[in-house]
């Protein structure tokens, strides 16, 4: 396997910087007197100067003695200011997006990929550009350490002409997003301008704009604004400026190159090309050095890596004594054993609130036949949900209603007779999908019954006219889950006597995206599983303020253990471990909850480790080996290059990476380069010194990684194993559909902290 990183290179393994007192003040000056010939950068209470053109050498200071793999920090600062100032120097005129990722447009013809279709006065005002981004990486791999260049490629939309210019051609920017863009000092040519969305356009007089902000309304020159750079804006001005007609044809490339650009193989060649335009001349390396003797080269070949673990796939066991599992996949076990809580589960013939358009009646009641009863000749779906569930009886109880409105859909949840339903399944049309949260019946339906504790699984009209065993098999199992039941565990780690997982989630609440607008947060969202995979049970659900969220998160964690401590008849001295998988980098306050959590309960051996499993990061794993994987009866070959499900690697002793979605694993060609998730053990920053606390933690990385991969195959949504586990999905869920739900007048999120607590109502 290869990673898109270029290892660099030194020739030494010390070497000396100049440095000077800190201060912002000399900083400042500093950088304003000599910006052209040196770069300057804090280090502590030091300010390191690196001269890079400077034959007089006028700057003098302290000399000091630095390590490259020691002091990491001022290594990679070093590397970055070189590499910049290089770049400078040897591509004229090349102005970069950004500092540091260094950002930059690429400047061929080929990588503007409309072009050629864009009129003469257009052209290079407008463009679908190749961005090009490079970051620097300190490794640890196989205990090897070193520093590598990671070369990543997006493409952007560039629009480059101003408000001043739109408004004189007679385009309309009433309502217009809009950025305002400003040099910073002392970088004109040297950086592009910064851009800051500031708000929406309201008006102009003259040459000047009124744009409504989150600070009131404000005013600005308009060639100092530009157009959000959405597709939206980007195709009303196409459509004004060339024509419905060639706007369409321009999108539409757009769409097809981009699939065609996003192509596994594709990235990797390209990539490896320009790591050759940055880091070679003429075949040989080029030397990236300073006038102090700070000098490395950098590799023009991917860093070549092997697998550093061997993720084992779980069994699945589908009873409590651990003797009916399967180790090929959970679905095939589920047919053959039924579920694993099958002899405990206590709603054996569920009542099912049935709700659907009297126009739709027919359709409806043959999709909920085949719900309960399964597809004769499916593959996977021929036991239906009554048998393959092992239930008793399906009782549907069904309602018409006579048209989409809200009152009508509630006047039908209150019709049920005095037993109340076990849950809800719920006819909709494909249209609620377009109104606003606020609006959408979608949301207050679902706030309605969940205040009466009935989950809900809702079914689009097109789905009940037209579906097959791909949408009954999932939906039954989330039904079944929704019912408070357990499909299936993994097997139980024996290695300590106690362990549970805790997935925080969070979602991002804006009532405007500009600058300086504020925003919230839904955190503390908390789910506790146990470490098969038991879905033990949700925290008391509340939208809490980001300010607020550690100590919720205290309140959370001492209640919920204390709880679990007496359910699971903990003994006291009893080792427990919290393996936290959390949706962000996290602050030491964090650790200081933990600190505080051992505190209070004192009569459990407490040992934990911060985990957070992301997607946004910019390491990609390349398998040449790999040859892709034809689709669906078609000679289409899909995901080469694209490492094998499970394919990893440990970048540092924190850090792994993990391919969760394979060739075999993607759906179309339209998901291009799928990336690795990482995973990284957070540990306390900066000064923060707390041996007792280091003595809590956990840092088994191959440990914490196998048991993320296996917690991937236990989202009972679907059969198919996710990138995310169970424990992240869960809470995420859960945040991001209170966040929607806030706004809904009827809604009270304590109705979920009842029976609905430990059931997953939010499949």
């Amino acid at each position: 396997m290869q990673l898109n990183y270029f290892p660099i290179h030194f020739e030494f393994s010390d070497y000396q910087v100049i440095t000077v007192p800190y201060s912002d003040e000399r900083l400042h000056e500093l950088r304003q007197d000599y910006n052209s010939s040196y770069s300057f950068f804090r280090d502590g209470e030091s300010i390191v100067i690196s001269n890079k053109d400077d034959q007089e050498n006028q700057l003098t200071g302290s000399v000091g003695k630095r390590s490259v793999f020691m002091d990491p920090r001022v290594t990679s600062s070093l590397v970055k200011h070189i590499f910049f100032r290089t770049f400078k120097d040897r591509f004229k005129g090349f102005i970069p997006v950004d500092f540091y990722p260094f950002r930059f447009y690429s400047r061929q013809e080929k990588d503007d990929l409309i072009l050629n279709f864009l009129p003469e006065n257009l052209k290079h005002k407008i463009a679908f550009k190749k961005l090009i981004e490079v970051q620097i990486r300190q490794t640890n791999i196989n205990n090897s350490k070193g520093f590598a260049f990671v070369i990543n490629i997006r493409r952007n939309w560039v629009f480059n002409i101003s408000c001043l210019e739109l408004h004189k051609e007679g385009f309309d920017l009433s309502d217009f997003e809009v950025l305002h863009t400003e040099t910073l000092p002392g970088l004109d040519n040297v950086l592009a301008p910064n851009e800051d969305f500031v708000g929406v356009l309201k008006s102009i007089n003259g040459e000047t704009a009124i744009v409504s902000t989150s600070e009131g309304e404000q005013t600005y020159s308009l060639k100092e604004l530009f157009i959000r750079k959405t597709k939206r804006n980007i195709e009303a001005y196409l459509n004004f400026s060339v024509g419905e007609q060639k706007c369409n044809q321009i999108l539409s490339t757009v769409y097809q190159e981009r699939i065609k650009k996003q192509n596994p193989v594709n990235q990797f060649n390209e990539i490896g090309k320009i790591a050759k335009h940055l880091f070679s001349e003429k075949g040989k390396p080029i030397l990236f050095q300073n006038r102090d003797g700070f000098c490395f080269q950098v590799d023009i070949n991917p860093l070549d890596v092997q697998n550093s673990m061997n993720p084992q796939t779980p069994t699945f066991i589908y009873d409590h004594a651990g003797t009916k599992k399967n180790n090929m996949n959970a679905d095939m076990g589920l047919s053959n054993y039924g579920p694993y809580d099958s002899i405990s589960f206590d709603i054996k013939s569920p009542r099912i609130l049935s709700i659907c358009h009297r126009s739709k009646r027919g359709d409806f009641t043959r999709f909920l036949s085949h719900l309960k009863d399964g597809i004769s000749d499916s593959k996977y779906f021929q036991k239906g949900l009554l048998k393959k569930y092992e239930l008793q009886e399906v009782n549907y109880f069904i309602h018409e209603i006579t048209d989409y409105t809200l009152q009508e859909y509630l006047s039908a949840i209150s019709n049920y007779d005095e037993e109340k339903p076990h849950l809800a399944v719920i006819e909709i049309p494909g249209t609620f999908k377009t109104l606003p949260d606020s609006q959408n019946p979608y949301f207050k339906i679902k706030a309605k019954l969940l205040s009466l504790e009935i989950p809900v699984q809702f079914v689009r009209s097109s789905t009940i006219s037209s579906y097959s065993e791909y949408i009954l098999n999932p939906l039954a199992l989330q039904i079944y889950a929704k019912l408070g039941g357990t499909p299936w565990v993994l097997p139980a780690q024996r290695s300590v006597d106690r362990e549970i997982v805790i997935g925080i989630g969070h979602s991002w609440l804006r009532t405007k995206m500009y600058k300086g607008a504020e925003s919230s947060r839904v955190v503390g969202i908390t789910t506790f599983m146990s470490s098969d995979g038991q879905y033990l049970l949700g925290d008391k659900v509340k939208d809490v303020p980001y300010e607020s969220y550690f100590e919720e998160l205290l309140k959370s964690l001492k209640s919920s253990i204390n709880r679990l401590s007496e359910e699971y008849a903990w003994q006291e001295g009893d080792t427990v471990r919290l393996i936290f998988h959390i949706f962000k980098p996290i602050k030491n306050i964090e650790f200081d909850v933990i600190s505080n959590l051992v505190k209070e309960i004192s009569q459990f051996n407490i040992k934990f480790a911060f985990v957070t499993i992301s997607k946004s990061h910019p390491s990609i794993l390349f398998d040449t080996s790999q040859q892709g994987e034809k689709k669906y009866r078609t000679d289409q070959v899909i995901g080469k290059y694209i490492p094998i499900r499970g394919s990893n690697i440990f970048i540092d002793d924190e850090t792994s990476l993990v391919q969760m979605l394979g060739a075999r694993e993607l759906k179309t060609a339209k998901h291009g380069m799928s990336t690795p998730i990482q995973i990284k053990i957070r540990k306390p920053q900066g000064n923060h010194d707390d041996s007792h606390l280091k003595d809590l933690m956990f840092y088994d990385l191959n440990y914490i990684t196998q048991q993320i991969y296996s917690f991937t195959y236990l989202s009972w949504r679907s059969f198919l194993p996710r990138e995310e586990p169970a424990t992240m999905l869960y809470s995420n869920l859960i945040s991001r559909l209170l966040g929607k739900m806030r706004n809904i007048p009827e809604w009270d999120a304590d109705n979920l902290n009842y029976t609905l607590k430990r059931k997953k109502w939010f499949l």
